[in-house]
């Protein structure tokens, strides 16, 4: 199979891959939306922020962005502490509910499906799938990646 075959099956591999254990929300109300996915993101990412710094990595005005904050408050999705270093700030951070909210929107698959499927190789195969997959996931990095 020539790397153009291979490329064509992949991609057809991989959307039917997608198609039978994509995580499905039933209440679509649960989902995040994808603004405050990628505050949440930014915030694991950067660690814990003032409300001005956070306005200006997300080059939001700081009216606007306080809204939002309030809502993920209220969600608990966030929690506020007091600035070490000057007490009169006060820092924004990831709560354990907002880490948990976070991780489980950044889920694409449905892992019970995956877990199942999984049932039909060995360890074995397991092991060699992922070396496998691992291996063409870096090369697509390309060099220095």
């Amino acid at each position: 199979m020539d790397d153009a075959a291979f490329a064509h099956r992949f991609e057809a591999m991989f959307r039917e891959t997608y198609l039978r254990a994509v995580r499905k929300v039933s209440d679509k109300r649960e989902r995040l939306t994808p603004e405050t996915v990628a505050l949440l993101d930014h915030l694991a990412m950067s660690g814990p922020l003032t409300p001005g710094e956070l306005a200006k990595h997300l080059n939001r005005a700081p009216s606007t962005l306080t809204e939002m904050l309030d809502h993920l408050f209220e969600q608990q999705l966030l929690e506020r502490d007091r600035d070490p270093n000057d007490g009169r700030k006060s820092l924004i951070w990831l709560s354990d509910l907002g880490q948990t909210a976070l991780a489980e929107a950044r889920q694409v698959l449905d892992t019970t499906i995956v877990s199942r499927a999984a049932e039909a190789l060995t360890p074995h195969e397991r092991a060699e799938f992922f070396n496998s997959f691992q291996k063409l996931v870096m090369a697509m990095k390309g060099p220095g990646s």
